[in-house]
């Protein structure tokens, strides 16, 4: 009688067991569809706030806008510097590391 409790038991933790394996477990959403639905929600914000923006009227922006490239001189002048500092700091490392 002992043994018949224990195929009983065996039978239906098996049973359980499939059962429990075939239920559908709720799918986790999918990482990437979630980002597209989040890119595609700021999309829709930036194109919403894009029509309010006030376009500036074009005679100021040519009075605020600088010329799109400095004069010769200046980039001349602003790569000796850029050369200067990078030489000096290069040296000062080196100092620093004690290695000649």
């Amino acid at each position: 009688m002992l043994w018949a409790a224990r195929v009983l038991a065996r039978t239906f933790g098996t049973v359980w067991e499939l059962l429990s394996r075939l239920r559908r477990r709720p799918a986790a959403p999918d990482p990437a569809e979630e980002l597209r639905l989040r890119l595609a929600d700021a999309r829709a914000r930036d194109i919403e706030t894009a029509g309010a923006v006030v376009e500036p009227v074009p005679e100021q922006v040519q009075r605020d806008q600088e010329p799109s490239e400095p004069a010769a001189s200046d980039v001349e002048d602003l790569r000796r510097d850029v050369h200067a500092r990078g030489r000096a700091l290069s040296e000062k490392m080196r100092g620093a590391s004690g290695k000649d």
